[in-house]
């Protein structure tokens, strides 16, 4: 049990860390721009170096974020007026310094409390509650943060998608099949201020069976595994099962409108398309899916990752677990696994569809905003299906695309060799476009309707409109699709849905 504190007692601890600078920018200034290991091993020395000016900063670092034991008297005054005492089962005694039971990670404005890695005295339990993992930020950044009546956070953990939920949504409901984990996630929400999330215990969606929402995010225990050792980790179901049932299930709790977005692994089998194997995951959901893929992992380096991050073993060790895990895959029949994030949007009106794009290299930060828009991107090309349409229609470029050329020089002057546009903010897509897509860029300014542009584009090469407009049209939509171009009269940035 984590420690009871009173409303006073989480008030306390919570401005005694803000005070010292625990937060985001307080350990980037001190430690850098690095990424901190789960448990620090070799980099430990160096990170004691950066934390050696004794400040009460230093002494919270070296406490809460790397495990290391502290002197009583420095967080003492780290932490005053809150006494030690006060903080129970936070601390445990080490010898003549105080060690932390728990730590503290700051994440976008919050601290959050999870288990120190290995445990308390380094003796992992299997309901451990992990910290900030690349799962968790990818899925808070991939979520769609436009206001909603209700939201549900799946697999909540510590508690920390529920708490950015609740910064856009009038509700906000988290479920978590272990109790440890809904304690941790009920401390956090008393240290960060965050009272109204309503906290049930139960598998999967069972504990709202009935009920529907408007938005549904979870980062479930997605890793494809031979075992049933962790419970953040693995499902106990074969493969990627549970990502698949969840998946089924999600739309039947979905207003329409609403959206579901997770984070998980599929299985990639020898022989069998990944893409067309995952359509029929959603086949009859009555929902669009937008699915984009981060990495593909050969099965024997999945493995290895798996096995390094999550089970730190001696060599021998690893090398049994190693040969158990691939040997696993070897009779399913895994050649690789996928790893992404999913978009299902519950919409009945005409056809679903379901996409699948790459997520391009360079991404990073928050595109929830991206995905909102390309969700409307695509209802906007299926309301112009009909070519006629689309060419009565004007657009602008995006403000955030970008065109980069590669020139050679060749009997006195450059010669373009390649161009590229690329977008610099959200999806960052980039794709190679010649000569005639440009001149179509270029023309499309707002103003010009697209049946106009395409007749100066048709001029300029010497040709008849109806030689180019099926091939020019084919391109908008793709330009279109992937946000490179906008409709004429769309805001910069896109509306919240009503």
């Amino acid at each position: 049990m984590l420690a009871a504190l009173s409303p006073d007692e989480f008030r306390a601890l919570h401005e005694a860390l803000a005070r010292a600078g625990y937060h985001e920018q307080g350990l980037l200034d001190t430690l850098g721009p690095i990424e901190v290991p789960n448990l620090p091993g070799a980099e430990l020395p160096h990170l004691l170096h950066l934390t050696r000016r004794g400040r009460p900063l230093d002494t919270l670092i070296r406490l809460f974020l790397l495990g290391v034991p502290v002197e009583a008297e420095a967080l003492r005054s780290a932490l005053a007026p809150l006494s030690q005492e006060a903080c129970g089962e936070l601390l445990e005694p080490a010898g003549d310094a105080v060690g932390a039971r728990v730590r503290l990670m700051p994440f976008r404005g919050l601290v959050l409390a999870v288990d120190q890695p290995g445990g308390a005295g380094g003796a992992a339990r299997a309901d451990q509650v992990m910290g900030l993992t690349n799962s968790t930020i990818s899925l808070a950044n991939f979520t769609i943060r436009a206001p909603v009546r209700r939201a549900l956070d799946l697999g909540t953990g510590c508690g920390i998608q529920a708490f950015l939920a609740a910064r856009h949504s009038q509700e906000v409901t988290a479920t978590d099949l272990s109790r440890r984990a809904l304690e941790f996630a009920a401390f956090n929400a008393a240290l960060n201020g965050c009272p109204g999330v309503r906290w049930l215990e139960g598998d999967g969606f069972d504990p709202v069976a009935g009920e529907r929402f408007d938005l549904i995010v979870s980062n479930p225990p997605f890793a494809i595994t031979p075992s049933c050792r962790w419970q953040y980790r693995d499902s106990g179901l074969p493969a990627d099962e549970f990502a698949h049932r969840l998946l089924r299930r999600a739309p039947g709790m979905l207003e329409e409108g609403g959206c579901c977005q997770i984070l998980c692994d599929w299985v990639q089998p020898a022989g069998r398309d990944w893409q067309e194997r995952l359509t029929q995951w959603f086949e009859g959901s009555g929902c669009d899916a937008w699915v984009l893929r981060t990495a593909t992992t050969e099965a024997g380096e999945y493995a290895h990752m798996w096995i390094r991050d999550t089970e730190h073993p001696t060599p021998e060790e690893a090398a049994r677990l190693y040969d158990e895990w691939t040997t696993h895959y070897d009779r399913q029949g895994i050649q690789a696994v996928g790893t992404g994030v999913i978009a299902l949007r519950r919409r009945s009106d005409s056809a679903n569809w379901v996409r699948f794009d790459e997520l391009p290299e360079g991404t990073g930060g928050e595109i929830g905003d991206a995905v909102l828009q390309g969700f409307r991107l695509r209802d906007f090309l299926a309301a112009k299906e009909d070519d006629a349409a689309l060419l009565g229609e004007t657009f602008r470029l995006s403000p955030d695309l970008r065109l980069q050329q590669q020139a050679e020089w060749s009997e006195g002057g450059w010669q373009i060799q390649s161009a590229q546009i690329r977008l610099v903010w959200g999806i960052r897509f980039a794709g190679n476009v010649d000569r005639n897509a440009l001149t179509l860029l270029g023309r499309l300014d707002g103003r010009r309707t697209v049946r106009a542009a395409l007749a100066e584009v048709a001029a300029s090469a010497g040709v008849s409109p109806e030689a180019i407009t099926p091939l020019c049209l084919t391109l908008l939509r793709l330009l279109i699709e992937r946000g490179y171009v906008l409709p004429a009269d769309w805001t910069a940035a896109p509306a919240a849905p009503q």
